[in-house]
């Protein structure tokens, strides 16, 4: 095997370590763990979730930040790309995806189609906040705080601030969601049982809300998952989308991404909010400010 047939492989030197010495002729200290041929060097490399975490050396990460980032990685659920109607509408009871609830922005009702993409299981908790960005954002019990408390009073560039430094962390694209690609997941996507909340009919089965959420948030993942095992889609905290808000169209987009600036969308609901913009549909806008009631959760573009 020469060189440019090794560069881009992942081997398991365990396994295969006289193949590869012989091979690719490295040092004997390489006996086990994964590695990356490239550029004529071997580089360790985390193997999590199926995906090939590249830790970035200059950046002097901590084995506890890679602890928590590792985490983040393995809470990432897949989510196959189709094809879907995404909003509502409430002036046609016999029309496409009714709901009587349903406000104006959310309409027209239109479709959208995906590529594959990645998405977080749960919202960015306050742990995984601190290991990449090294700070907190003055949360205090009275609205909830621990590892496991959802991070809040995050504007959307803090949203895309973090995930700009999660990739430099580890050589993968982590992106904010689009709206398009928040709905699909938070409907189930190819699974979707076309339920008004994520993953129930019954708000108080998925969503933390004004109403059952006593004051404040809580910890991630208590309530039910939706179809593909994603949490809190409904309800905790309203979740900042990449979009620029904009209104709907029946133009056909692949993929959409509507991007010029405030406000930018929201979606979801939040423990702050009544059960109704907890639907799957629901959407908000917002200035790039701070609020308790807002938060987000890790999208990542297919490698």
């Amino acid at each position: 095997m020469n060189n440019g047939i090794c560069k881009y492989l992942i081997i398991t030197l365990l396994s295969i370590a006289t193949f590869c010495l012989t091979s690719c002729t490295k040092d004997p200290e390489y006996e086990q763990g994964e590695y990356l041929y490239l550029n004529q060097d071997l580089t360790k490399v985390d193997l999590v979730n199926g995906l090939v975490i590249r830790w970035n050396d200059t950046m002097g990460i901590s084995e506890e930040q890679k602890v928590v980032v590792r985490q983040i990685v393995a809470n990432l659920v897949k989510v196959e790309g189709g094809e879907f109607m995404m909003g509502a509408q409430h002036t046609d009871a016999e029309g496409i995806q009714y709901d009587p609830e349903a406000l104006d922005g959310e309409s027209p009702v239109h479709q959208v189609s995906l590529s594959d993409y990645y998405i977080g299981k749960y919202e960015v908790t306050q742990q995984e906040w601190r290991a990449v960005m090294g700070n907190d954002l003055d949360w205090t019990s009275y609205y909830g705080s621990g590892d496991r408390m959802p991070a809040y009073r995050l504007t959307w560039t803090d949203a895309n601030n973090f995930v700009t430094r999660l990739s430099l962390m580890t050589h993968l694209d982590f992106q904010v969601p689009t709206e398009a690609q928040w709905e699909f997941a938070a409907r189930g996507g190819n699974s979707s049982q076309q339920y008004r909340f994520s993953g129930s009919d019954d708000v108080n089965a998925v969503a933390w809300h004004k109403n059952n959420a006593g004051g404040m948030l809580h910890n991630v993942g208590e309530k039910q998952p939706n179809e593909l095992g994603l949490y809190d889609m409904s309800g905790n905290l309203w979740e900042w989308c990449r979009d620029s808000y904009n209104e709907y169209t029946t133009e056909f987009y692949p993929d959409p991404l509507f991007s010029w600036g405030e406000p930018y969308v929201l979606r979801g609901g939040s423990w702050t909010y009544f059960p109704t913009y907890c639907r799957v549909t629901a959407r908000d806008s917002y200035s790039d400010q701070p609020s308790i009631a807002n938060g987000f959760r890790v999208s990542l573009q297919i490698p």
